[in-house]
């Protein structure tokens, strides 16, 4: 093997080496969302299990929703910077999804304690669809058949990522409030109220679409 074959052999290892650490921004900011993502569970089991006056409580959740919009940012930093700079890594492949599910599922999960909006049924079906999607990838992804995301997915983790916050928000500051009446203030809460509603039903249709479309999907793709 000639000198500068060796060389190039040492480059491409130690780029490897490079993309893979978790030194590289694309990967801190995938562990800063895990991070976040435990600190947000910690408040919101604060709000589920401690005693606030209806300021303190609001204000508790204001803080959960910005950490949590905050962890949403991240994701989609994360995988923009990774790309741009040539930095996907089976690091980054495995954990980015990982972390995500858990940010998706804990926090619906965390979200029955908290609003009346949410039922478990609500989470259930998050829960049952990420674990059959997962399931699906891994069996054919073992079998050497490629099992990338489809944009059905990616529209139903952006409606997700929307849906939350706008939980949070209509709890924290609409939750209480009367909208029966047609004042300025009213109006606002009931507007508040039938977007969050529409998203968790947006959430409900794209999930379960996006599962029944993953499911032909594999169905095609063991057939052919």
């Amino acid at each position: 093997m000639s000198e500068t074959q060796t060389r190039r052999d040492l480059e491409i290892e130690s780029a490897e080496r490079r993309k893979n650490s978790l030194l590289t921004l694309p990967n801190q900011l995938t562990l800063a969302r895990l991070l976040l993502s435990v600190v947000f569970f910690v408040i919101m089991a604060i709000v589920v299990h401690g005693d606030f006056s209806q300021a303190g409580r609001a204000l508790v959740l204001n803080i959960s929703n910005a950490i949590f919009i905050t962890a949403v940012a991240t994701d989609f930093l994360d995988g923009f910077l990774a790309r741009r700079w040539g930095l996907v890594s089976t690091f980054g492949r495995i954990a980015d999804p990982f972390v995500d599910k858990i940010v998706i599922c804990g926090g619906f999960i965390m979200l029955i304690g908290v609003s009346d909006l949410v039922k478990p049924w609500f989470a259930v079906i998050i829960l049952f669809r990420e674990f059959l999607v997962s399931g699906l990838r891994s069996f054919l992804e073992s079998r050497g058949i490629a099992f990338g995301a489809a944009l059905s997915g990616k529209l139903k983790m952006l409606l997700q990522s929307m849906t939350i916050p706008a939980v949070l928000f209509h709890e924290a500051n609409f939750s209480q409030k009367s909208y029966t009446c047609l004042n300025e203030i009213d109006f606002l809460a009931a507007a508040v109220f039938y977007v969050t509603v529409g998203l968790l039903a947006l959430t409900v249709l794209a999930t379960v679409g996006s599962c029944v479309g993953y499911i032909r999907r594999a169905a095609r793709l063991l057939r052919g």
